[in-house]
């Protein structure tokens, strides 16, 4: 199948153009005239407007007005394609409109809103395609949009949560380090300096201090230089599947962090794999789908698993429960799910779950981070303020 740019004009005489894809140019030319466009000429090829679109990328407050605003017209008894028109009109000028104008092209000359969707991957994911395509199919398209429009307010809100927590610890330590940085490399050569002239037998304490020092004063080139290369250095090491797995495995098991980040994936994966049953997709799909979008390695390979283990024709709990990152309330809900053949209330019940956990996990975790915080820093201007007293108490002693 080639994608095919065109001229065309349609019922009113108004030329339009825009492009699609067909097995040939009858083909194309038989689906432009049943939606009461004449088409005038066409080449194979994409059009570069459309390229120009594809490379768009739309943040998430976008997406949750996209899809409040398809609900509500929808609902009032709109036909999408009118619905597309009348959003792209009001969001004229924006990448927002750009978008629906282009969704708008295709869904107006037959093409499904989840293929024209898809051709814009950095905007629409492929949950949000699969999901689009069972409601498509189901005739329950306001439903589904109601229901991305929910799961995307939730993200919405955790992510805004994860942020409203860390803006205090951030602060925190950025000034920390700045106050640690300036009694390295500004107070503690200066009593290098002083204790070298006097000479004082100096500590071992002193000495580390010491030693800290110089490297910053004297080798900051090379620790900047590692600064810059060592996040380089670390995504390209993640670019490969075992080294990432064996990562996202380590943070699941940090302490105090390990228990947040384990129940964002798992949250992520319930929300996803809900949404997507709800909708009509089938669990393997569902499954696979949602091995993209955990954001989690580790938690990926397990569903790997499971899905095969699914497609053998094993329970999904069954699968879920031979791997550890997994826990057991998780397991046991989706297993009294399938039991009572409520799968999908189940899977909302999960979320639900973690709906309600993990705000309160982020207050639990940075509540024990702060103060954690607080103390390192008192530590460590406690140890230089000590190694600058120790040897001024040697030379009292010796007077």
């Amino acid at each position: 199948m080639s994608v095919y740019s065109y001229r065309a004009y349609d019922s009113a005489g108004r030329l339009t153009s825009g492009s699609l894809e067909a097995d040939s140019l009858a083909t194309l030319e038989r689906r432009l005239r049943a939606a009461g466009i004449w088409m005038l000429e066409a080449t194979e090829g994409r059009l570069e407007r459309r390229e120009e679109v594809s490379r768009l990328r739309l943040g998430r407050a976008d997406l949750i007005g996209i899809f409040v605003q398809l609900t509500l017209l929808l609902r009032a008894g709109i036909t999408l394609p009118n619905a597309l028109q009348r959003l792209s009109q009001d969001n004229a000028g924006t990448k927002t409109g750009t978008v629906l104008a282009s969704l708008l092209e295709q869904v107006s000359i037959g093409v499904p809103l989840h293929r024209a969707m898809g051709a814009y991957p950095r905007v629409f994911t492929p949950e949000i395609t699969a999901v689009i395509e069972a409601g498509e199919i189901s005739g329950q398209l306001p439903e589904v949009f109601a229901s991305l429009q929910a799961y995307f307010e939730w993200c919405d809100q955790l992510v805004a949560d994860v942020r409203q927590a860390l803006m205090y610890p951030v602060i925190v330590l950025v000034a920390a380090s700045g106050l640690v940085l300036m009694l390295f490399t500004l107070v503690v050569p200066k009593f290098v300096s002083l204790l070298t002239e006097l000479s004082l037998e100096v500590p071992p304490l002193t000495r580390v201090v010491m030693a800290i020092s110089q490297v910053l004063v004297h080798g900051w080139p090379v620790l900047l230089g590692a600064a810059v290369a060592v996040p380089f250095l670390i995504r390209y090491a993640l670019r490969n599947p075992q080294v990432a797995t064996w990562v996202d495995r380590k943070k699941m098991d940090l302490p105090v962090f390990g228990s947040l980040v384990s129940m964002i994936a798992l949250s992520r994966f319930s929300h996803n794999l809900a949404l997507l049953y709800r909708a009509g997709i089938p669990l393997l799909r569902g499954i696979e789908i949602c091995q993209h979008l955990v954001g989690n390695r580790a938690l990926a390979a397990a569903l790997a698993d499971a899905h095969r283990g699914v497609l053998e024709g094993k329970p999904l709990s069954r699968c879920l429960a031979a791997h550890e990152v997994f826990p057991q309330t998780l397991v046991t809900m989706i297993a009294t799910g399938e039991t009572s053949g409520t799968l999908d209330i189940a899977l909302e019940g999960v979320a639900d779950y973690y709906n309600k956990i993990i705000p309160r996990r982020i207050k639990v975790v940075f509540a024990i981070f702060n103060p954690a915080m607080m103390l390192s820093l008192i530590a460590v201007v406690g140890l230089v303020a000590l190694a600058v007293i120790l040897p001024i108490l040697q030379l009292w002693n010796a007077r």
